[in-house]
């Protein structure tokens, strides 16, 4: 009997132990961050602050520098949001970002895989490649084998859900639109939609965000929505800052004026839910 209590209690300790190791975030891992982070960083300050440098290295036009800007906010929201992870020790505040990181860079391969076929690829598009690949694997593998982690019980304020709502919705539609029709899409609102592969690249690191918005549903707990809300801050706040230069510049499209009121939402949104939430 007590032979069958010990080995229990050591089968018991050793789960927990097990357990106990899923749910840390190693220095290994944390330097794997790295890789999407630094991606993060050189496309994301690139498109957003020199557009038409972006352009010229991509073989494009340059002729919708506030898309190409948009873009660059998107993918500079995964960096922020990354720099924040490194300074995780567990995997659970990390999860949802990666998953989002992920999207992105499945979407990024779709775009690229179509500028090969069509045969406007170029020296960055290849580089772009490398770089998804990378990310893929790596992201991949770190919600593979942190898969097992339990989830805690939901803890969010019911706004904050209808909030997510809204934006999981708005992030994946717009997304979509620019991933896979992006020409059609740059007509409608009046710009020129020359360059696709930057305007696929931008709707895939928005429709990430969609893909965050509807984990962050799943989950419902706030350790996993804090760096989400982050993230979300960094890309809507940009965003509405960008609007309202591209107005105040005298735009003409209905577009920014749509993304302005979406944007201040979303950042007036997150920012209370960090402000809230987070005590």
């Amino acid at each position: 009997m007590s032979t069958k209590v010990a080995s229990t209690s050591g089968s018991v300790a050793a789960a927990g132990a097990s357990a106990a190791l899923l749910e840390r975030l190693t220095p290994q891992e944390k330097l794997l961050l790295g890789v999407p982070l630094l991606g993060g960083l050189v496309f994301g300050l690139l498109p957003l602050l020199a557009p038409g440098l972006l352009a010229r290295l991509a073989g494009a036009a340059g002729n919708d520098p506030f898309i190409y800007r948009l873009a660059g906010a998107a993918t500079l929201g995964y960096a922020v949001a990354l720099i924040l992870a490194l300074r995780q020790d567990t995997w659970l505040p990390v999860r949802i970002v990666v998953i989002a990181t992920l999207a992105f860079n499945v979407g990024s391969l779709y775009a690229i895989a179509l500028a090969i076929f069509d045969g406007s690829a170029n020296w960055l598009v290849y580089a772009i490649l490398l770089a998804s690949i990378s990310i893929t694997s790596i992201t991949a593998s770190l919600l593979l084998r942190h898969r097992a982690v339990a989830q805690p019980a939901p803890d969010v304020a019911p706004w904050l859900i209808a909030l997510v709502w809204f934006l999981a919705i708005v992030a994946t539609l717009v997304g979509a639109l620019g991933l896979f029709v992006p020409t059609t899409v740059a007509h409608l609102f009046g710009y020129a939609g020359t360059d696709t592969f930057l305007y696929r690249q931008g709707g895939a690191a928005t429709l990430g965000y969609g893909v965050m918005g509807f984990f962050q549903l799943r989950s419902r707990s706030w350790s996993q929505w804090r760096l989400p809300s982050v993230m979300a801050l960094v890309f809507n706040g940009l965003s509405f800052i960008l609007a309202v230069l591209a107005i105040t510049g005298g735009a003409t499209s209905l577009l920014p004026f749509i993304i302005g009121g979406a944007a201040l939402v979303a950042t007036i949104g997150s920012f209370m839910a960090l402000q809230r939430q987070g005590h």
